[in-house]
């Protein structure tokens, strides 16, 4: 139930991108959902309840469910994880690989990824720009066991639209770690700052709607051109 879940709060952001509810700045009734999507009430419920979450709507009662309107900036939701890619629907996001390789767990990794020493997983590196400017220096690692094959031309691309649509993985929840880091030698002269500036570094282990560990990843973003949001209640 939560991947479709997942699936239909997806689906309607990318309505939300597309400015397809801008004229009354709402979402289609409850029953108007149900009826488009063929879904239960429960599952309507829970995505509806999953983009609050994530800041793109706010739920009034007995007036509807109201779209937010747009940030002006680079502004990603902090709460969930659908990707650079889904967060900037209308911007310009590249991903350039600067390092792709199927290698094995060592111990400290096996144990993060919950899986056995020295199982086969790939380790992706990759610059995430958007609209040319750089936003994050990530390292992440898939298990082969869920992502059978990858290539260059996949990992330029949103690797979670490939996971779920071209594999049929479906995604659960993911866990977060946020502190702050200093950069490196080569992850500064990726963004394009100075060795030892500050960065927000965000760990982020991903599961399958089965409770399964499949990625985890380290991700150190630019501490000018990376922002985040959360929606917080006020009751």
């Amino acid at each position: 139930m939560a991947a479709k879940q997942h699936e239909l709060a997806t689906d309607l952001e990318r309505r939300i991108a597309a400015g397809e509810f801008s004229e009354t700045n709402k979402l289609p009734t409850e029953d108007q959902l149900i009826e488009q999507y063929g879904a239960s009430r429960y599952c309507v419920r829970g995505a509806i309840a999953v983009l609050a979450e994530a800041g793109e709507v706010f739920p009034v009662r007995g007036s509807g469910v109201f779209v937010r309107e747009d940030r002006e900036g680079m502004y990603m939701p902090i709460s969930t994880s659908y990707g650079i890619a889904a967060d900037f629907p209308d911007r310009k996001v590249v991903s350039m690989v600067r390092e792709l390789a199927l290698t094995r767990t060592d111990e400290k990794l096996a144990k993060r990824m919950r899986c056995d020493v020295d199982a086969p997983v790939w380790r992706v590196v990759r610059l995430r720009c958007v609209d040319d400017l750089p936003i994050s220096y990530e390292t992440a690692w898939y298990l082969k066991e869920y992502v059978p094959f990858l290539n260059e031309e996949i990992a330029s691309g949103s690797l979670y639209r490939y996971m779920r649509e071209d594999l049929g993985l479906r995604f659960g929840f993911t866990d977060k770690v946020i502190h702050m880091d200093w950069l490196g030698a080569e992850a500064a002269r990726q963004l394009g700052l100075e060795e030892g500036d500050p960065a927000i570094c965000i760990e982020d282990d991903a599961f399958l709607s089965n409770g399964k560990l499949f990625n985890a990843s380290y991700n150190l973003y630019h501490y000018k051109n990376a922002k985040f949001y959360s929606m917080a209640s006020m009751r």
